[in-house]
């Protein structure tokens, strides 16, 4: 049998976790998917800032709920067998506990700060809210929306969202990228060498995909200093 490591254990309920904050399916009402949170939050009229105080308000609660998960299993932990197993993974679900009790906190601070705006009120964002505000926790959006919001696209804000979006797949190509270009590294100079070919050409493929997912960040970015 494969020893289980701990860290292995740690990522999958890490992945757990971000599914069941982050996910599209069956999303709560009043959730909003991560470009419509930073459309708002550039937009900021009233009823935008109704919108957004919903939104952090059904977030904190599903932090909430995390957090909960977290401690029950930090707890269930202790009494596995394995007493390395189980000492090391019961610390690291408290630790996530705490972090989703700060995220649930922080997002709860912002459901506040933004029913304050809509309601004409000065008001301070929480001193740890920008992550959030900038969709944090938020599902991506689906490919309806994402094709509603190309299909409307002509305010500041709706250009910001459009921007912010195309510059994390830049990101991600980029990433994907260096991994190939790591790969075929390795793979040069071996009995599979061929594999070294492959890998440089998905890593052209990701720097070009990089490249064009820029120039579309960069033409919102334009347009956002245009538009009305």
């Amino acid at each position: 049998m494969k020893p289980v490591h701990v860290r292995s254990l740690v990522l999958a309920v890490a992945a757990i976790a971000l599914a069941g904050i982050a996910t599209a399916q069956d999303r709560p009402t009043g959730l909003l998917n991560n470009l419509e949170v930073r459309e708002l939050v550039g937009r900021a009229e009233p009823g935008d800032n109704a919108r957004l105080a919903v939104h952090f308000s059904v977030l904190a609660d599903r932090y909430a709920a995390e957090a909960k998960r977290h401690e029950s299993m930090s707890r269930s932990f202790v009494g596995n067998p394995s007493r390395n197993l189980g000492s090391g993974m019961s610390v690291h679900c408290k630790r996530l506990a705490d972090l989703n009790t700060q995220s649930a906190t922080t997002a709860r601070e912002l459901a506040t700060y933004h029913k304050k705006l809509a309601a004409g009120t000065p008001a301070t964002p929480p001193r740890d809210g920008a992550r959030f505000q900038g969709g944090t926790g938020a599902p991506e959006p689906k490919e309806k929306e994402l094709n509603a919001l190309a299909a409307k696209a002509s305010t500041p804000a709706e250009h910001k969202a459009l921007e912010e979006y195309f510059l994390t797949l830049a990101k991600r190509y980029t990433a994907e990228a260096e991994e190939h270009v790591a790969l075929a590294q390795t793979y040069r100079g071996t009995r599979i060498a061929q594999a070294a070919v492959m890998h440089d050409r998905l890593a052209a493929l990701a720097r070009d995909s990089a490249k064009e997912t820029t120039a579309a960040a960069d033409m919102h970015k334009q347009l956002a200093t245009v538009a009305r």
